[in-house]
């Protein structure tokens, strides 16, 4: 069995860079989306249906948390590979797999972890006792 203590740890930063960059991203596009409510709030003298309950800005709400959602999770995989505890591994297969579209630190780390959570020994202790 290989001693794959560096790979984990090299994961788990990884999984923090990329989690850290949706985390940051998710909050522009919030403020983004909060700023054009505002103006076309103001511009719009009669509106018939509140603008924060149209169909688009729902969906950009229900994008916006989930995104919340799969970043917090990252998160919490990269620091718990770091830090040397154990993992989920289904958890980190669902992120690597969602990630692979997201070119190219979403394809980088998703082949890497799922690389990573096929070979044997991932799950050893990485600093034994």
């Amino acid at each position: 069995m290989r001693d794959l203590s560096g790979h984990r740890k090299s994961l788990g930063f990884l999984y923090l860079f990329v989690h850290t960059l949706t985390l940051l991203g998710t909050g522009v596009l919030a403020y983004v989306t909060f700023r054009l409510l505002v103006v076309v709030a103001a511009g719009n003298s009669a509106p018939r249906v509140p603008v924060w309950e149209t169909p688009a800005v729902l969906a950009i709400g229900v994008i916006l948390v989930l995104l919340v959602v799969v970043a917090i999770a990252g998160l919490s995989l990269g620091l718990g590979l770091v830090r040397g505890r154990p993992v989920f591994k289904g958890l980190a297969t669902l992120l690597a797999i969602l990630a692979l579209p997201t070119f190219p630190l979403g394809t980088v780390l998703g082949v890497y972890s799922l690389w990573f959570f096929a070979q044997e020994g991932w799950d050893a202790e990485p600093w034994p006792a």
